[in-house]
Formats: C-alpha cells, structure tokens, sequence
C-alpha cells in the first residue's frame, strides 16, 4: 500500500485529505509541520509527501530542499492556497513532482497519485530487474555506441510511467523513432502513439489539428472533427518541434497537462483525455524561454524527464552499424542484395560530420545504392567535400532550408562585422529573433 504523509499546520486541511484518501485506500499520516515530518521520515519510510507551501519557520520549499537531499526516492507535491506561475515554475526546478491550489479537486488529485503510483512501480521494477546496459533488449533499435544506449536505458526505465518526457537531440537523430520506442515499452502501447509535427502546421490550423472543431467553427470546417487529443485517448501523443508551438497554443496545451480538459473550437462543453504527452525539439528550450519564445511554466511541465539524443559525429560506433541497417534495407527493396560496402568506404564515412545525423546517412545510403554499378560501394559513390555532403538537390525541405538561412545569417554577420545589432538590421528581424537564431544554428 502506498504511504502517504500529509504536511499542513491547519489541522482542518491536514483532517479533510487524510479522511478522503484514506477512503480510496491509501496508508495516510500527518504533520503539523516541516519539522514533524522531516523526523518521522527519518524512521519511518513514505512513497509520497503532501506538503502545504506557506508555513511559519520552514516553507514547503524548504522541505522540498530537505527532502530531495535526505530521501531522494520520495515524491512531493506542494499545496498552497497562493499559487503563482513563479511559486509553480520554481517548486518544478526543485523537484517538486506536481504543484496544486487550495482548494484541492480532489478528482485531480486521485488521478495525480495514480500517476505517481504507475511511476513508482516502474522504478521498483527496474531496480528489482537490476538491468545492465549491456543485457538491455532493445528491439529493433539500432544502437551499439555506449553513449546511445545508456539514452535507451533510460528510455526504458522511464517508459512505464507516466510522466511527460522531452527528446532533445539536432535535426535527424531519431527523436520520433525514440518516442515510438517509448509507446511500445509503455502500458499504452496496445493504443495508439499519434504524431504531430508542430512546426508543419499552419499557425491558424494547429488548435483545430490538435484539439478538434465543431461543424460551421469557422470558414472551411463543414462537418464536426476529432482532434488529435481525442484520437490519443489512453495512448501517446508526441509532439514533434514542439518548440514552434504559438505562445497562444502553449497556454492551452499548459491547461491540458494541468487537467486533462479541453475544448473543441465552437464547443462550449468541456472534454477529458487520457493522454501520454512526449515531447521533442532540436532548438534550445531554455533559451527560448529567455527571450520570450517559449512558456517557462510549460517547460517545465514537459521537461518531467529530458532524454538528449547526441549527434550521431558523437557515435562513431554506431555509424558502421547504422550504414549496414540502411545498405540492407535499400538493396533488398531494389533487389540488389549483392552489393556491399569497402573497407574504404566505413572509413570514408565516420570522416563525415553528419551535420544531418541519421536521416543524412540513411540518404547517403540509398543514393549510393540507386548509382552504383559495381557490386563495392566504393568512397567515391559518397562524395563528402568539406564535410559536407556534395548533392545538387535533394534532401528534406526543411532542414534545407534552415542550412539557407543559417548561411545567410553567417554572411551577413560577417559583413556587418561581428555586430548583431546591425545584422538584424541588414536582414529585417528583430534582435530578439535574431539572438535566437544564432543559438539555433550555433553560430556563436
């Protein structure tokens, strides 16, 4: 049974929770303070902790600090009745799990230690299991570099809770296959994990795209439509760069992982979701929320567990493994299953930055397969010039794209002598937007 310890100095609220969750069976016990509480936990063990904020001598925040250094395996949630964004966002940097209002929704509050209670188990089991990287199954997923599958060790652990995650890793290092990878080790994986690339969406149509609209909301919506909320119901929704997600947009995705309701555009009735949320992006979260590009309170939100997908120029063992995978795969489905690569060519290719990461080597791979007309995919079936793949065309738009406008701020900068002031100027944006692209092609 799961033990709970209800920290309140007000007798009545420590009675009402403890009276409510002893009644859904949980194993309860109070303190009038911090102090009470830090002395019980040091002979009694506790899975969670309840923790009013504002208390005379020593805060919740103070508890939170006390308890993270002396049982960091025990979850805390703080409950005040002065909740603010800056109270919520710096309980969150601390560690704490969740942060509620006074009154309590006790219905919100169930579902939160169901949460809490999968997380926990999960934990259990991993530690019982007693997994080493090197026994780890992994599937299908193709990792032999030790940096890349202590991140599926993780991705492992984690995946059998229900905690928001946030996959971080440059443009082509995998961050949907890992989600995917995620789904499958998870209770959900028997639903289904629907994808949502935010940055591909029309501003004006990602609301109705994830949350749904009724028939006649608006110009164009001639019959009522599910969102993809709806369509996740008990499995996963990954949002992929969820980094260009509208700021109006992130405060209603906020409200959905503070409650689990939303709205259809033109519908007055509220709706409910069990939903999984992983995340991704390849842009620098923190840094966007420093120049008011992202919600600091929905990073947080999303960053419960951050896995960092690292470049695959950091897996130089992985790229041989890899680049058989993709010679497998494309000279099966043009059946020419003959073809295999020189030792030159192994060499040849871990010289290669892959500033496009797998995505880059899978393209390589398949161009050397459709051109080759010897049986060895020999160097010169991958022209690599200044570390660059050498291709007239091609490619994914995107990421074309952005490699345009990174060579143009770089040139621009340069012309403008370093001063970024005047290369906002030159090129017609903001500082602000300007400091920021600097941080996301790393030109600085």
């Amino acid at each position: 049974m799961t033990k709970i310890l209800i920290v309140d100095d007000e007798q009545s609220q420590r009675d009402s929770l403890a009276g409510f969750l002893k009644k859904i069976s949980y194993d309860v016990t109070t303190a009038d303070s911090a102090q009470t509480a830090l002395a019980y936990m040091h002979n009694n063990p506790v899975d969670i902790v309840l923790s009013d904020y504002k208390m005379p001598y020593m805060t919740g925040a103070d508890l939170l600090q006390e308890v993270k250094s002396r049982h960091p395996s025990v979850v805390l949630v703080l409950i005040t009745a002065f909740g603010t964004v800056d109270i919520a966002v710096n309980a969150m940097k601390a560690g704490a799990w969740d942060f509620l209002s006074k009154p309590v929704d006790l219905d919100q509050l169930e579902e939160l230690l169901k949460n809490i209670e999968d997380h926990l188990s999960a934990r259990q089991q991993i530690n019982q299991e007693s997994t080493q990287v090197s026994e780890v199954e992994f599937d299908n997923f193709i990792a032999k570099d030790p940096i890349m599958l202590k991140v599926l060790e993780q991705a492992t652990r984690v995946a059998g809770s229900q905690a928001t995650i946030l996959i971080t890793g440059e443009t082509g290092v995998g961050k949907e296959v890992l989600a995917d990878f995620i789904h499958e080790h998870s209770p959900r994986s028997k639903k289904a994990m629907v994808a949502v690339n935010c940055a591909a969406l029309p501003s004006h149509l990602i609301e109705s795209e994830l949350f749904g609209h009724e028939k006649g909301a608006f110009t164009g919506a001639t019959a009522a439509r599910a969102g993809r909320f709806e369509e996740a119901h008990e499995g996963t929704l990954f949002l992929d760069e969820i980094g260009d997600l509208p700021l109006e947009m992130q405060t209603k995705l906020l409200r959905f992982l503070q409650n689990g309701e939303f709205q259809r555009i033109g519908q007055n009735k509220i709706l409910k979701s069990d939903v999984r949320i992983l995340a991704a992006t390849n842009v620098d979260l923190e840094h966007a929320v420093e120049i008011g590009e992202f919600r600091e309170d929905l990073y947080y939100r999303l960053n419960v567990i951050n896995l960092h997908i690292p470049p695959l120029r950091d897996r130089q063992t992985d790229i041989k493994i890899l680049a058989e995978f993709f010679l497998s795969k494309f000279t099966e489905r043009e059946n020419r299953k003959d073809i295999i690569f020189s030792k030159e060519t192994i060499k040849h290719l871990r010289s290669h930055s892959f500033p496009g990461n797998v995505r880059e080597l899978g393209n390589m791979i398949e161009r050397a397969v459709l051109l080759t007309t010897g049986s060895e995919i020999m160097p010169l079936d991958i022209p690599i010039q200044g570390g660059k793949l050498n291709l007239q065309g091609g490619g994914n738009l995107k990421d074309s794209v952005g490699n345009l406008e990174a060579d143009l701020i770089s040139k621009t900068l340069a012309e403008s002598g370093g001063n970024q002031s005047e290369c906002a100027r030159r090129l017609g944006i903001s500082e602000r937007v300007m400091r920021y692209k600097l941080q996301k092609y790393k030109l600085k």
